[in-house]
């Protein structure tokens, strides 16, 4: 019997005999597994500095965006033209409306023509000869009517609750309001300016060069606080506090975008001038409900007249003329002069109580100047624009509240005093009389304990990456990519498996050969061995320590291959990583490093004992093949 320690020596002898068998073995398994292993230690690095920089904005929690967007809101007017119930509710409204505008037109001495002012919505249809909606009245006051008490009967609201329901970690968190006011608009000042429309008042202003104008968006405070840098707000001055994201604050700020090609220390320096000016960020709005807008527009109607007639003799200006306010104020319109006669003024003044009665009367004028500061910066989303590590890093790791959107924590918007944030801006008051109100998306958030439930809900509508986004929720990631990076862990992690199998295979089959070759070879020596007492165990061990070495020098020379490719790429990018990541997490310690270098896997062992296993299984069939051959007919054949 052969002791271990002779069969190692016999296998070693083995391997220096046949070195560049030996080179080949080892260079094809290493180069195969080293460069497997490099892209574990590289992505393991990435995956540990994730890790590190987790408690930047909100990388450390898992919060979704769920929004529930209507395909179907219930009820549609075009669809019952024909009928003739929903026509017989439409005609007896319209009837109704029409002797209440009657009496209240008599009552005020108001001249009210009904066919002209409110024709019937009801036609006869040319083929059919029978009652039916005519298309230009879809949207009359009767119809509206009606269809809104249908919509209304037959509307099942969304509940979120119920919709996280089945996800146990699940929670609902506070406000998510987009400031959308249901009366009038709320219009973005550039450069402090209101444009002012002849045909429609005050209208919404480009933010730049194809871009679109900043929106407002009131969040909850847990969300926005890791966001906050400055700490002395006055909210007594009536300002609004808002978190900006980077690239439209830089705007705000006057700076000049940089370069695509700008160096990433360059950023980083243009991210530490942003968060410590954002401070002196201010933006205005101007809010006018459409009482405001139709008089405004009249009063700019009324000054292109007139300067449009200043040499027109036979040009009467109206007995009451209004003055156009300062752009840079978003004031109240005003009288400049009044000539009308006192029965002028008593039609006028009978004018709204007629309109009031009769419900078409849309209110006082309001307008208001809302002045918004900075007061902490958040990172762009998702932006990869240039292909470098740094864009890389900052797409996939960022952490943000919005796209293009000015997010007011909500906690601090209730420290502004009441005739600052009044709820005719700040209160999302939706009216469910329109059609389209049935349509409009419903926006939560929603903070899962449990990754994995978070991951079911994106799985379940289609939200995950190559899903297919069907029905009426949808559903992303929220305020940073932690699930995108998760996903992207698992399906590194499900490829790496496939890879081992492939290259496992591969391996088996190359050195299968050439373990089967060395095999052969030695059948002299195997047949010496044999006649001198040694035993087919014997010859097997000593083959397979052979394998056992050659697998081992195979797994040294992959991993240092791979330390040394992985090292590499550490010191040609670790600093532009860093540099990314703080820019990516607008990172207030700047002391983190991102790397992309990390032994730390346990997928660098499963690589020895894959090469082990691949070499032991390769070494099989050849061995038994060996062990079974005749020494004496070895002998002889090799004579």
């Amino acid at each position: 019997m052969i002791r271990l320690g002779d069969a190692a020596v016999l296998a070693y002898t083995k391997l220096r005999t046949h070195r560049v068998r030996t080179g080949i073995a080892i260079a094809v398994a290493g180069l195969l597994f080293g460069l497997i292993a490099a892209v574990i230690i590289v992505a393991q690095g990435v995956f540990d500095s994730v890790d590190r920089f987790s408690d930047e904005g909100l990388n450390n929690r898992t919060v979704l965006s769920v929004s529930h967007m209507p395909q179907d809101n219930g009820f549609n007017e075009y669809d019952h033209r024909d009928d003739p119930e929903f026509i017989a509710e439409v005609e007896k409204a319209h009837n109704a409306l029409v002797q209440k505008k009657q009496a209240a037109a008599k009552k005020y001495s108001v001249m009210y023509d009904a066919p002209t002012q409110d024709p019937s919505p009801i036609g006869i249809d040319p083929s059919t000869k029978q009652k039916t909606i005519n298309d230009s009245s879809f949207g009359s006051v009767a119809v509206q009517q009606i269809g809104a008490a249908r919509r209304a009967q037959v509307y099942t609201p969304f509940d979120i609750n119920a919709y996280i329901k089945p996800y146990s970690t699940a929670k609902v968190l506070g406000l998510n309001q987009n400031l959308q006011p249901s009366d009038g608009m709320l219009t973005y000042m550039k450069d402090g300016k209101e444009i002012l429309n002849q045909n429609g008042g005050s209208r919404q202003q480009s933010f730049g060069t194809n871009n679109d104008p900043p929106t407002l968006n009131i969040l909850e405070a847990s969300l926005t606080k890791p966001f906050i840098s400055v700490k002395t707000f006055d909210s007594s001055k009536g300002e609004i506090p808002a978190i900006i994201p980077y690239s439209t604050a830089e705007k705000i700020l006057g700076n000049k975008p940089l370069s695509s090609s700008a160096a990433t220390d360059e950023k980083l320096q243009r991210l530490k001038e942003v968060r410590l000016r954002i401070h002196e960020a201010t933006v205005s709005y101007c809010y006018r409900n459409q009482a405001s807008q139709l008089l405004l527009t009249q009063a700019l109607t009324q000054k292109a007249d007139i300067a449009r007639n200043v040499s027109n003799k036979e040009y009467t200006k109206p007995h009451l003329t209004y003055s156009v306010p300062s752009d840079s104020d978003c004031g109240a319109v005003t009288i400049s002069a009044d000539s009308r006669t006192a029965n002028e003024k008593k039609q006028d003044a009978n004018q709204v109580l007629y309109d009031k009665e009769v419900g078409e009367y849309i209110g006082e004028p309001m307008q208001m100047k809302v002045i918004i500061r900075g007061i902490g910066v958040s990172n762009d989303p998702l932006t990869m624009s240039d292909g470098s590590v740094s864009s890389l890093i900052q797409g996939f790791l960022g952490s943000w509240l919005g796209y293009n959107s000015l997010t007011i924590p909500a906690d601090m918007l209730q420290e502004v005093p009441v005739q600052y944030r009044p709820d005719a801006i700040f209160a999302n008051k939706i009216d469910l009389t329109t059609a389209a109100a049935y349509y409009l998306p419903e926006n939560y958030l929603v903070e899962f304990g449990d990754k994995e439930q978070a991951r079911a809900l994106m799985e379940k509508t289609g939200a995950t990456i190559g899903g297919t986004v069907t029905g009426d929720m949808y559903v992303s990631p929220f305020g940073s990519g932690v699930l995108v990076v998760d996903e992207l862990r698992r399906m590194f992690e499900g490829v790496l498996v496939w890879v081992f199998l492939i290259v496992g295979t591969v391996a088996i089959i190359i050195l299968g050969s050439m373990i089967g070759r060395t095999v052969a070879e030695g059948r002299r020596e195997s047949a010496i061995f044999r006649a001198i007492g040694a035993k087919r165990s014997d010859i097997g061990t000593i083959y397979g320590m052979y394998t056992l070495l050659l697998c081992l020098r195979a797994v040294i020379f992959a991993v240092i291959l791979a330390v040394v490719l992985a090292g590499v790429v550490e010191l040609m990018f670790w600093h532009d990583a860093t540099l990314g990541a703080r820019l990516a997490y607008a990172a207030s310690d700047t002391t983190r490093e991102f790397h992309l270098f990390s032994l730390s896997s346990p997928y660098l062992l499963a690589i020895a004992g894959v090469i082990i296993a691949a070499g032991l299984i390769a070494s099989i069939i050849p061995i038994l093949l060996g062990a079974r051959r005749s020494p004496i007919k070895d002998m002889r054949d090799d004579t």
